[in-house]
């Protein structure tokens, strides 16, 4: 027999090979942790808006205490929900007792958010006329 000479084949993958799947694969997880700040994002913008709902939601509650002289109008609004209780959410509301409805609107800043939409929420409140039974 005679002098027989292996060839050897490569096995395995190439520096090249390599390199190429790991910039493939850096793109994808850049976008995928771009994604999760994105999501992060909306996130929060949920969480204040549900917390500016309940701070309406709490200034319309306060209200029922005093009734009857907010309707007769010997006292303000203001002076029911103080606007220091409210932190970062600004509380608007339209200061006619004389009907039965009225909006009390919560707003907030939100710098992140790029969508250019309103911080805001509205809720209307409906009470009944008690000014001529107190």
């Amino acid at each position: 027999m005679g002098n027989i000479q292996k060839k050897s084949k490569q096995s395995g993958f190439s520096l090249i090979e390599v390199m190429v799947a790991l910039v493939v694969s850096s793109f994808a997880l850049l976008g995928m942790a771009a994604g999760q700040l994105q999501s992060l994002k909306y996130a929060s913008n949920s969480f204040d808006y549900t917390l500016s709902l309940l701070q309406a939601n709490n200034a319309v509650e306060q209200t029922w205490a005093n009734l009857c002289d907010l309707q007769k109008g010997n006292i303000e609004f203001a002076d029911v929900t103080p606007a220091a209780q409210f932190n970062k959410y600004t509380i608007d509301f339209a200061n006619n007792f004389s009907s039965d409805n009225f909006r009390v609107g919560a707003s907030w800043s939100d710098n992140r958010m790029t969508d250019n939409l309103a911080n805001r929420v509205e809720i209307e409140a409906s009470f009944p006329d008690v000014s001529g039974s107190c």
